[in-house]
Formats: structure tokens, C-alpha cells, sequence
């Protein structure tokens, strides 16, 4: 049954159930009907009357199975692929053992046969609803062909009847293919609840770390450093106090190794000489993919490979990675690795997979291997219906319909009065259908217009009929209407369409009366079942469309807050691990310097100017905390001993587009602090994002040799790879100014301005 009639969701279900009940019980009040009309014009042979007898009673039962499922608020679904089993086993017997009378059409249960195979979908999975419209499609033809009543529409019949099931059945796999992936999004994003509400602890708690460095440490350090008169030496111990309680209650403060040292020790440990080049680092649930997998790789390497060397090379920012991992050893065929072997096929795939990346693996035997991992954010890209394979079938049949329901009309030429009015009638209901899907863009006014049109050019070739008592396919304009407002109710998303073609019933058919000469009510009862297509074909696309709106909205609405909360968890496991750094570093001297205030310790000179420099090297941390490294760190801190003033700003995060710019920066500035002496200042300001949108290190009191050793970083030219610098030396004065090329569409500077507010640590030599 699973495999049969899988389920859609309890919504869906109860939907096709309730749907599915009125076809079945529509279908048995007009076979009902049908059978006794035959049975009181003698139109059955005792052989049809046993089949009638045999079938119409069980056809009841299953009719009350379903109608009790859903009165009940059970699933109809087993009842209704009973049903529809016993509609195509009718359809079979009639093939073989109907006996055709005088008269008769059809048997009398094709209205529940064509009623069944139309509403398959409700019950059977598409291949199984498809095949059971084509089956009823092909035994019907044959059945109605042996007739002789209705000639060559006895095909053309049986395919129009069809053609509509499988347009419901793609419209209806269009509705669930958009609410599934609805399901699945939120699936997805009910797991990312977890990540956000982490993000958040994670960024709350990095402020309040910040904060405690800003206003516990660096006061207690700062009021010390002024503390020249006795009397300040009680509420500098009271700060020191304070700063350390709340130092301990930050936790465990060890820093995290990098991923590129993670990788290094990961092949150490089973041997492997790595030449490891990474950029960046994963975060969050990412970077354990990209470890494991990066693991397994490595794993492979040393087992199989027949070398000791292998080279990882990676790049990673926020919104994608890549990590590739290469050897130069024997190598081997993927595709002859057996099934029970995971390995790189089986575990690297997997793992990247759970995280939404990517593993590829390209080896031969004799030229190595090599694994390359990815991994990109999801984009909260837009989700359209036209890309869903069940609607571009849906479209196709439904094309398909309205050319065969086109084909219709050649046979009723002998009805046809005047056969110019009919091509103008004609031409008007083609550009119609053809405007009603392939406008650009509807507005009221264009659907109104196409409205009018197609009314105008019923009522006209209804009246260039010679009508007979019974409809036929004398009218097969009127159906063939549904080309135009199935359309304008799908594409505007508006129940007004499908009342409009409710309304076109009574507005045709007075006016066709009114210019045939005709009684105004017969025309309208003997040709309202012509009506009935476009009526339900624009009332089923009105919903449709609806429901597919608002899944696929949930759905892009489900990608925007997955996206986000990834963005968010790396940002945030990004400023922890800056957090956790800036911890560690105060972990050391100025920690002791803090637990040595609390104890009471004399404060003077000396004391004094060891906290200024403690404090100016903590600030650091905070003013420009994602350029300032450990070597700078350290390179800061005896320069100011040594008596140098150094200032340092730059608030400006370090992107893949300005690694190349921070990494010299980040060395000019440890090689200007080392020729920084006693008296001499050091101005190092980061602000690549600023306009002009450059990094500047300026050092006044320079030695003769610090341009010479600042030309030997920079290679001796005005340019290092993609960065511009520019040195200018006045006498002991020194400028170091580093740029890097703006891109066309790249990041704006940000205003002058905005600099302003940055923080700045000066510390001079001796006491303050």
C-alpha cells in the first residue's frame, strides 16, 4: 500500500480523500441513473444484466467504505484504490462481454470507470494513477469505437476524458512536490533552532567578555597605573578583587588550536609528512565535517597510498570552504572499489553530505589521489513552480487537451451555418488561450479584456450552430474555454476567474438564444454540461496555485532563516574563538599583576609603569582585535619597555581579500616595534574598510636600518603580490602605507568618520 498509494501529509491526504468521495460518489448517482434509463428502454441483454447486477452492488459498497472513512475522519485512501481497482476491472469486463444494443452508448457504468480513472491521483501515486488513465483510456475507446454511435470521436473522446486526468494528476504532484519541500524546509529548520539559540548565548557571552576585560581589567590595571598617591591603593585592591572574580567565573579559558594545527597533528599521529596550507577555518557543525572527513582522507593515505607525503590545502570564509587533500602514491580505480568498502567513497562522502557539502574523488592507478571537500552556505535563492518536473508535464497534457478538444470541432462542420463567423470565432478563442498563458504580465484589465473575448466568441458560434436535442461535441468551443480561464486563475492566484466562468453558463447561452432564435432555457440546461471543464479545471488551478504559493513562500521563508542562522553560528563561534585568545592572553602577566594588586601590594613607580604597559597590551585585544597576533602582541610589549610609545587602532575584521594586506601588516609592525627604542612612537592604524582604505605604520625616532629591513619584507619594490605599499623615509621619521586595489562592485569605504571612534592605546615610557 506504501508503495502503491504512499501518503502526502495528513492535510493532503485528507484533502484528496474528501475530493476522491465526491468523484466516487458522483460517478455512482449518474451510473445509477444511467442503468435504470437502459433498464426502462430495454437496452440491456440478459448478459448485461448480470454484469450490472454483479458490479453496481459492489461499486455501493466501496461508495459507503469511503464516504464512512470520511465521515469518520479516516483515512479513505485503501478504500478509494478498491474502488478504482473495481472501475478498471469494470471497464475490462465490459470489453469482453458487453453486449451493444440499439441505442446504447456506453455501458452504464462508464460514468463511474471515467470519474475513477479521472480522480486516480487522490488515491495511487502518479505512475500507478497515470497508468490506470491510460489503461480506462485505451479498453474505453475500443469500447465506444465498437459502438458506431459516436464514428471517429470515439477515440478522440476517450483521449480528451484522458488528457484531463493526467493534467489533475501532474497539478495535484505539483501541489505535493512544493508542500513536501515545504515539510522538508522546515524540518531543516526546526534543526537550526538549536544552532540560533546557541548563536546567541555564544555572541551574548562574547560581549560580556568584552565588557569584563573593558571595564573590570583594564580599570583595575589603569587605576593602579595612576595611582600616585597612597590613598588610592585600597580602591585599586578593591578593583584587582573585582576584576579576578569575574575572571573566574569566565571558565576554562585554553584556546582552541587552529584547524591547519588540528590537520597537522591528525596526520602526525599516523605518521604522515604534511604540507599543510589552509586559510581560514571552518566553524561550527562545518568544521567537524571537514575534520572527519579530512580525517578518513589522511586515514586512506597512509593505509593504501605507499608514500608518506601528502599535501592539504584549504581556504575557508563564512559562506564556503574547500579543503583538498593530495598524495603522489600508487593510486587506484574508485569504480573498482567493492560496495562493502566505505572508505572515501562511503565515509567522506557521507559525512560532508551531512552538512550540505560535497566530496569528490579523482585517482588512477600510478597517478595518486586526491579528495577535494566542499562546502557552500545555503542561498535563499527563489524557488520557482516552473522548474518542477510534474508541472512541466502538467502543462504539456494540458496543451495536449486543448488540442484535442481543438480536433473536436472538425467533425461537427455539418452543424456549422456559416463558416466565416465560425473561423472569426475561431481565431478569437486561439489568440485568447494563447494571450491567457503567454502574457507577460496579467492585470485586471488584460483578463477582463481576454474574459469578454472569449464570451463574445462563444455566444457568436454558438448561435452559427443548427443545434440538435443532444449536445455532442456540437459545441466543443465552450470546453475548450478552459484553455483561457484555468489559466488567468492559475497565473493571478484569484478565485474571481473560475466565477467567471460559472457566469459565462447563463451570459452564453441567453445571448446564443438570443441571436439563434432559440428558448433561452432549454439551450441553457442541454448544454450546461458543456460548462463543466473550465469551471472545475479554474476552480482546481485557483486552489492549487494558492497551495503551491504558500508552501513555496514557506519554503524560501525556511532557506532565508537556515542561511541566517549558519551566517550567525559562525560569526559567533568566530568572535569565541577571538574571545577565548583574548582571555588567554590575559591569562598571563596581567593576571598576576592583578592577583599581586589584591594582595595589597606597595604601589610604586615601577608598579606603576608595569601596569600601563599591561594595560596598553590588553587594549590591544580590544581595539583591534582581529589583526593584532600573538608575535605582535609581544613585540608591542618590548617596545614599551624598552620606553617606545605605541599607539594601535583598527577595529576592521580580516577577510579572504585582505589576508594578503593583514599578513604584512601584521610583520612591518613586529619588525618597526623591534627598531622602536626608548622615546621613539609606533603608530600602527588598520583600517583597510576606511577611504582610502589603507593600513598605515608610522615610527618617529627611527633607527638607520628600519627601511632597509622594512624594503626586505615588502621584496624590495613598491608592490608585495596584490597589496601596493609605498615607504616614505624622512630622517628618523618613517611611513609604511599599504593598499590594495579596489574591485569593481567591492566593498564601499566606509566613512572617515567612522574611524573617529576607535579606540587608541598610547603608553610612553615611565611613570604617568
Amino acid at each position: 500500500m506504501r508503495v502503491l498509494a504512499p501518503s502526502a501529509g495528513r492535510r493532503l491526504d485528507r484533502t484528496s480523500d474528501l475530493i476522491g468521495a465526491f468523484a466516487v460518489l458522483l460517478g455512482m448517482a449518474l451510473s445509477t441513473s444511467s442503468t435504470i434509463h437502459q433498464w426502462r428502454a430495454h437496452q440491456m441483454t440478459s448478459r448485461d444484466t448480470v454484469i450490472i447486477g454483479v458490479l453496481l452492488p459492489a461499486l455501493t459498497l466501496t461508495t459507503g467504505w469511503i464516504l464512512t472513512a470520511v465521515l469518520r475522519r479516516r483515512s479513505a485512501r485503501p478504500a478509494l484504490v478498491v474502488h478504482t481497482g473495481l472501475c478498471l476491472a469494470g471497464v475490462v469486463v465490459a470489453a469482453l462481454f458487453w453486449q451493444v444494443t440499439p441505442g446504447q452508448l456506453a455501458p452504464s457504468l462508464a460514468h463511474s470507470a471515467v470519474l475513477a480513472a479521472a480522480a486516480a491521483w487522490t488515491c495511487l501515486s502518479w505512475p500507478f494513477a497515470v497508468l490506470d488513465i491510460l489503461a480506462t483510456v485505451a479498453i474505453g475507446g475500443t469500447v465506444l469505437d465498437g459502438t458506431d454511435e459516436l464514428g471517429s470521436l470515439s477515440w478522440v473522446n476517450s483521449a480528451y476524458y484522458g488528457t484531463i486526468g493526467i493534467v489533475t494528476t501532474m497539478a495535484w504532484m505539483t501541489v505535493v512536490t512544493s508542500v513536501r519541500m515545504a515539510q522538508r524546509a522546515d524540518r531543516e529548520s526546526r534543526r537550526t533552532e538549536q544552532e540560533l539559540i546557541e548563536s546567541e548565548e555564544a555572541l551574548a557571552e562574547s560581549s560580556r567578555w568584552d565588557a569584563l576585560i573593558h571595564d573590570k581589567v583594564l580599570n583595575a590595571l589603569g587605576s593602579a597605573a595612576r595611582a600616585a598617591h597612597p590613598s588610592v591603593a585600597e580602591p585599586v585592591r578593591q578593583l584587582a578583587c573585582d576584576a579576578l572574580a569575574a575572571l573566574a567565573g569566565t571558565g576554562p579559558r585554553s584556546h582552541l588550536d587552529q584547524f591547519d594545527q588540528q590537520i597537522r597533528q591528525m596526520a602526525r599521529a599516523i605518521g604522515l609528512d604534511a604540507e599543510v596550507q589552509i586559510e581560514g577555518s571552518p566553524l561550527g557543525r562545518v568544521a567537524e565535517s571537514f575534520r572527519r572527513a579530512a580525517g578518513e582522507a589522511l586515514t586512506n593515505v597512509a593505509r593504501h597510498s605507499g608514500v608518506l607525503q601528502v599535501s592539504v590545502v584549504g581556504r575557508f570564509d563564512d559562506g564556503q570552504g574547500e579543503l583538498t587533500v593530495r598524495d603522489r602514491g600508487c593510486g587506484f580505480d574508485p569504480d573498482q572499489v567493492p560496495d562493502n568498502r566505505h572508505g572515501l567513497r562511503g565515509s567522506v562522502r557521507e559525512t560532508m553530505a551531512g552538512c550540505g557539502g560535497l566530496a569528490e574523488i579523482l585517482s588512477s592507478p600510478g597517478n595518486g589521489t586526491t579528495v577535494t571537500m566542499s562546502w557552500h552556505a545555503p542561498t535563499g535563492e527563489q524557488v520557482r513552480v516552473g522548474q518542477l518536473p510534474a508541472f512541466r508535464a502538467m502543462v504539456g497534457f494540458f496543451i495536449l487537451c486543448l488540442l484535442i478538444s481543438l480536433s473536436m470541432g472538425v467533425p461537427c462542420s455539418p452543424y456549422v451555418i456559416d463558416w466565416r463567423i465560425e473561423d472569426l470565432g475561431l481565431a478569437i478563442l486561439v489568440l485568447s488561450v494563447g494571450a491567457a498563458m503567454c502574457w507577460p504580465r496579467l492585470n485586471l484589465r488584460i483578463c477582463t479584456l481576454l474574459a469578454v473575448a472569449t464570451m463574445a466568441a462563444q455566444i457568436i458560434m454558438l448561435a452559427n450552430l443548427r443545434l440538435t436535442p443532444e449536445p455532442e461535441w456540437q459545441e466543443w468551443f465552450i470546453g475548450f474555454s478552459l484553455g483561457v480561464f484555468a489559466p488567468l486563475a492559475w497565473r493571478t492566484r484569484s478565485r474571481l476567474w473560475w466565477l467567471v466562468a460559472v457566469a459565462s453558463l447563463p451570459v452564453v447561452t441567453a445571448g446564443a438564444a438570443i441571436l439563434g432564435g432559440h428558448g433561452i432555457g432549454w439551450l441553457m440546461a442541454s448544454r450546461a454540461s458543456s460548462f463543466s471543464f473550465p469551471v472545475v479545471m479554474s476552480m482546481g488551478a485557483a486552489w492549487a496555485a494558492s497551495s503551491m504559493d504558500a508552501a513555496l513562500e514557506m519554503v524560501r521563508d525556511r532557506r532565508r532563516r537556515i542561511s541566517e542562522a549558519i551566517r550567525r553560528r559562525a560569526r559567533a563561534d568566530a568572535v569565541r574563538l577571538e574571545t577565548e585568545r583574548r582571555l588567554a592572553a590575559i591569562g598571563g602577566d596581567p593576571l598576576v599583576m592583578l592577583e599581586r594588586l589584591s594582595a595589597g601590594m606597595p604601589i610604586d613607580a615601577e608598579v606603576r609603569r608595569e601596569c600601563a604597559i599591561l594595560e596598553a597590551s590588553t587594549r590591544d585585544l580590544l581595539v583591534a582585535p582581529h589583526v593584532v597576533s600573538a608575535t605582535m602582541h609581544r613585540s608591542f610589549r618590548k617596545a614599551r619597555e624598552r620606553g617606545a610609545t605605541v599607539v594601535m587602532t583598527g577595529v576592521d575584521p580580516v577577510d579572504a581579500d585582505r589576508a594578503e594586506m593583514a599578513a604584512l601588516f601584521r610583520r612591518v609592525c613586529v619588525r618597526l616595534a623591534g627598531e622602536a627604542g626608548e622615546g621613539a612612537r609606533l603608530t600602527c592604524r588598520w583600517a583597510p574598510r576606511s577611504s582610502p582604505g589603507q593600513a598605515t605604520v608610522a615610527l618617529s625616532g627611527a633607527t638607520p636600518g628600519a627601511a632597509a629591513g622594512v624594503s626586505e619584507i615588502l621584496g624590495g619594490g613598491g608592490s608585495a603580490g596584490q597589496v601596493s605599499a609605498e615607504v616614505i623615509a624622512d630622517g628618523d621619521d618613517l611611513l609604511v602605507i599599504l593598499t590594495v586595489p579596489r574591485t569593481p562592485g567591492g566593498d564601499a569605504p566606509a566613512p572617515e568618520d567612522c574611524q573617529q571612534g576607535a579606540e587608541q592605546t598610547e603608553t610612553a615610557a615611565g611613570p604617568r
